[in-house]
């Protein structure tokens, strides 16, 4: 038994080369190797309508797709985690005022180059987005609680090589100029955040250093806009990409002079910091990448 078992382990290598031998030789025939069909998990394009024309354009141009029919979860998924936004998909009917506004109060206003850049694979359009809301920490009384929540009618964000837009709904013709001019920004921020987080933007070092951003930035206690930030973002788990964010959003959304009335007054900028903060954030885009946030603001809406 053991001479017939030493028989039997001397060939294998033999019969390991002769199976590559075989396969190889059938893989290597004289038939030509042509391409199998596709196995994309969505189809595209996804219809034949006018905006359908549109999308496809758009991809031709940029490497990106629009979706409207996909599963939710597509957006969401981000390898090892899940973005902290949910969606629900567009509303068919409004897909075309929502190219038209992607197209018109985004993309026109970026070089063809930067954008082949800066845009994602994919651009989900929704009809409603929302970013999940996470609190853990003491109520007015003391008490230690924790609260989840949605907050929805969120215009844009972006997740893992994608961005979506959750306006492709009867919200869209609905929502007032403010309503309107605040979606342009958020949706050129998230664009531009997106280019950060792919290395293709920095953040400029004067806009995250001690004496603008103050000691205890990270950390802070009381209220956020003395510390230089236009919104709420929790502490000690905030990115700098995410103030810069705020700032590109809002100036991207408001003119100089409304953005003044709005956060760099006394009684909301009380350190000063917003003014600094907003005149870097002007500067270094223009500047470095010709992205001229204040035309962008005192572009009317399309």
């Amino acid at each position: 038994m053991t001479d017939r078992m030493n028989r039997i382990m001397t060939k294998q290598p033999l019969m390991v080369w002769l199976i590559i031998f075989c396969t190889l030789f059938v893989s290597c025939g004289d038939d030509e190797i042509t391409p199998s069909d596709n196995n994309y998990l969505i189809d595209f394009p996804q219809g034949n309508h006018d905006y359908d024309r549109e999308i496809v354009d758009i991809y031709t141009q940029y490497g990106t797709q629009m979706l409207y029919r996909y599963n939710p979860a597509m957006m969401r998924w981000q390898v090892t985690d899940m973005l902290g936004y949910i969606c629900r998909q567009a509303e068919e009917a409004y897909v075309g005022q929502a190219v038209g506004f992607i197209k018109h109060n985004c993309l026109d206003f970026y070089h063809p180059d930067s954008l082949r850049k800066y845009l994602p694979y994919r651009i989900y359009l929704a009809s409603d987005l929302g970013r999940i809301f996470e609190y853990s920490g003491l109520d007015a009384s003391g008490n230690n609680v924790s609260q989840k929540d949605t907050l929805w009618h969120t215009a844009a964000s972006y997740g893992y090589a994608n961005l979506c837009f959750g306006l492709a709904s009867n919200r869209l013709p609905q929502l007032s100029g403010d309503s309107l001019q605040l979606a342009k920004g958020e949706l050129n921020a998230c664009l531009l955040a997106y280019a950060v987080e792919q290395g293709l933007i920095t953040i400029p070092s004067t806009f995250t250093k001690e004496e603008v951003q103050g000691t205890v930035w990270y950390n802070y206690v009381g209220s956020y806009n003395t510390f230089g930030l236009l919104e709420y973002i929790e502490a000690k788990t905030m990115k700098p990409v995410q103030d810069f964010a705020l700032f590109l959003k809002y100036l991207i959304a408001y003119p100089t002079e409304k953005f003044n009335e709005k956060f760099t007054n006394s009684s909301f900028d009380t350190s000063g910091r917003i003014a600094k903060k907003a005149s870097i954030v002007r500067q270094w885009m223009k500047e470095e990448y010709g992205i001229d946030v204040e035309q962008m603001a005192e572009t009317d809406i399309q």
